[in-house]
């Protein structure tokens, strides 16, 4: 199940509305997903609106790994969207925190996305609290397009060189009027996975 959820989401905020729409799908269909309330079945809309094909088989090693390295063809022969994601930890987790997300950028570098399956609206502003250790940070994210993420004005050496390099796992924390979403993601292994995504974008 945690697979399938992070490929469904991974899809869904690698592409974006616009892609997903051009893929077949119109404003409206997406729409219609993205209103309903309960998850599961939320999820199963979202999976027949995208429904991508993969550009090459997924190796088992990357999807057993605690970061799976997920490519994901866009439509017109566009370079697929690459990225790699880490579910959070389910016992200290609420269900609408999907996990941690960092992508290929379409033009070069990364992006750290905050993963999400309750939807907000697109463009958004969101206060996210992240907590590593004793040290505590505010940050104000943008909703993604899909309304399924939060990009968070942060690099992705923050995990690799910056404070983030040694902590186990993050605190983090999305303020929202109808019900906060918190709970935690493990970060072990998160420096090797950025290198193998690095190594795996398309050139700048």
């Amino acid at each position: 199940m945690h697979v399938f959820r992070t490929l469904l989401i991974t899809t869904v905020l690698a592409l974006g509305i616009e892609s997903v729409i051009a893929a077949g799908a119109s404003p409206a269909d997406f729409e219609s997903c993205r209103v309903i309330n309960e998850t599961q079945a939320r999820l199963d809309c979202l999976k027949r609106l995208v429904s991508p094909a993969p550009s090459k088989p997924t190796a088992p090693s990357e999807l057993d790994s605690p970061w799976p390295l997920v490519r994901t063809p866009r439509p017109g022969g566009a370079p697929s969207a690459i990225a790699v994601m880490r579910t959070p930890d389910t016992l200290r987790s609420d269900p609408d925190l999907a996990g941690l997300m960092i992508r290929c950028r379409e033009k070069s570098g990364l992006e750290v996305v905050l993963a999400l399956v309750r939807p907000f609206p697109p463009r958004s502003k969101k206060d996210v609290i992240l907590t590593s250790g004793t040290a505590e940070s505010t940050l104000k994210a943008e909703t993604s397009d899909a309304g399924t993420g939060l990009v968070l004005p942060v690099d992705a050496t923050m995990f690799t060189t910056g404070p983030w390099k040694e902590s186990q796992e993050l605190a983090v924390r999305v303020r929202d009027p109808e019900g906060d979403i918190q709970g935690v993601v493990p970060l072990a292994g998160a420096a090797q996975a950025i290198a193998v995504l690095s190594a795996s974008c398309p050139p700048g």
